[in-house]
């Protein structure tokens, strides 16, 4: 008789496991989004969607020494993004990039996600990068990156 009273306890967390797996496969359907549309942002040069792929508050360590401090704020970040991109703002401008993610990881918590992948072709370096988004109003928004190479001995 016991086992018959916990049956549709059983059932209901049977039924939010499912609805929490698919919650997951929900929002990381929709981090990659975000994330393909920065990427695609960022190879087209195309500055607002770029730019409108961070938070307002968002960090970045970029992998070069010359900006390698902690960049803090969407005034910080732009105006060290538009120092290695000029072609950002140029009218003008026919430059294309070619940023391919590879192995791309997605980890969803919540109202926050973790996304990982590589750049290149992994012969001589392999660039890293780890995105740290939130969910904004229903828009999932960059608010950490942090890029780093790692270079093959020789």
């Amino acid at each position: 008789m016991k086992h018959h009273s916990l049956k549709p306890v059983y059932l209901l967390l049977i039924f939010f496991a499912s609805f929490t797996v698919s919650a997951q496969h929900t929002d990381s359907v929709t981090v990659r989004k975000s994330v393909d549309n920065f990427v695609q942002a960022f190879n087209a040069l195309s500055w607002e969607p770029f730019r409108n792929s961070f938070t307002h508050d968002a960090t970045i360590f970029f992998p070069d020494w010359e900006h390698a401090s902690r960049r803090t704020g969407i005034n910080e970040i732009e105006n060290t993004w538009l120092q290695l991109f000029p072609e950002f703002k140029d009218k003008a401008n026919t430059l294309k990039l070619n940023i391919d993610p590879k192995d791309i990881l997605i980890q969803v918590f919540g109202n926050s996600a973790i996304v990982t992948f590589h750049l290149g072709n992994g012969e001589k370096y392999i660039a890293r990068r780890t995105l740290i988004m939130v969910n904004e109003n229903n828009t999932w928004k960059i608010a950490h990156l942090h890029a780093s190479y790692v270079m093959k001995e020789e």
